[in-house]
């Protein structure tokens, strides 16, 4: 809470699809952060470089960018792609 605002908040699911247990970080944002900012965020905490994954919607559409909450209208699921791990 900012000065008495309540700012509104986002969750979003990280699905880490290249893992073989496909591992999941939920994440609850501010829903104007950057989706960059909450992607490097869920890659740390799933100890992955965040300067190599990748993340699209579910069924393979990019992610271009925008706020947390722009990504969440399409879809709260996002897919992570680990190229360390698919080889």
């Amino acid at each position: 809470m900012i000065h008495g605002i309540d700012m509104a908040q986002v969750t979003l699911r990280f699905i880490f699809i290249s893992d073989a247990d496909r591992p999941t970080v939920s994440l609850k944002v501010p829903e104007d952060m950057l989706f960059q900012e909450a992607l490097v965020m869920a890659a740390k905490k799933q100890g992955k470089d965040s300067s190599i994954v990748t993340a699209t919607f579910p069924g393979g559409s990019p992610i271009e960018g925008g706020t947390v909450k722009e990504v969440a209208d399409k879809s709260p699921n996002i897919h992570v792609i680990d190229p360390s791990v698919v080889g």
